[in-house]
């Protein structure tokens, strides 16, 4: 979907983003990387599970070739990092109230499926041996897609436990 904002300035507004970000990915060493955002609205159901009234969606793509492992660090860590800075950079300078999320080769989308895949699995074990299943720690967003994930199921309920950085999600069999 495109966004609301007049096109010439959402071309404006991503060429200048575009540049931003490759300069600061430049300067961490990566001069080849290829920086792609693109502006969507945010649908309002989705809008309705955000803090703030949000109407708009900057996701930012970088290809970084091999070399992007290092930006993604160990299960998205440094990208983690690599956000929040872009997050708190842009926000400074734009006025909109944005969504931006930062991707590096298309991890977010592997990570997504992963995550489908590890609470399918987990949801089925729990179901079949009717004990508790303890996932590995996660962070708010990664639970966040195991809970939705398995909402619909009605044979199954989903916990958060623990403190952070150790918050892991606890998929429980429920007996009809």
């Amino acid at each position: 979907m495109t966004t609301t904002l007049p096109t010439i300035i959402n071309q404006q507004a991503t060429a200048l983003i575009e540049e931003h970000v490759r300069h600061l990915v430049s300067m961490m060493g990566f001069d080849r990387a290829k920086v792609n955002c693109s502006f969507r609205d945010i649908k309002n159901s989705d809008a309705a599970a955000l803090p703030l009234p949000v109407r708009q969606h900057l996701h930012i793509a970088i290809d970084a070739g091999p070399s992007g492992r290092i930006l993604i660090g160990t299960r998205g860590s440094h990208l983690a990092a690599l956000q929040h800075i872009i997050r708190s950079l842009l926000r400074r300078q734009l006025k909109e109230t944005l969504r931006i999320t930062v991707d590096v080769n298309g991890y977010l989308a592997g990570r997504e499926r992963t995550l489908l895949h590890l609470a399918e699995e987990a949801a089925r074990k729990a179901g079949r041996t009717g004990q508790a299943i303890v996932l590995p720690p996660m962070v708010a967003a990664e639970r966040r897609t195991i809970h939705t994930s398995l909402a619909a199921r009605p044979d199954i309920s989903t916990a958060s436990l623990g403190e952070e950085p150790n918050r892991r999600v606890v998929v429980r069999p429920i007996f009809i």
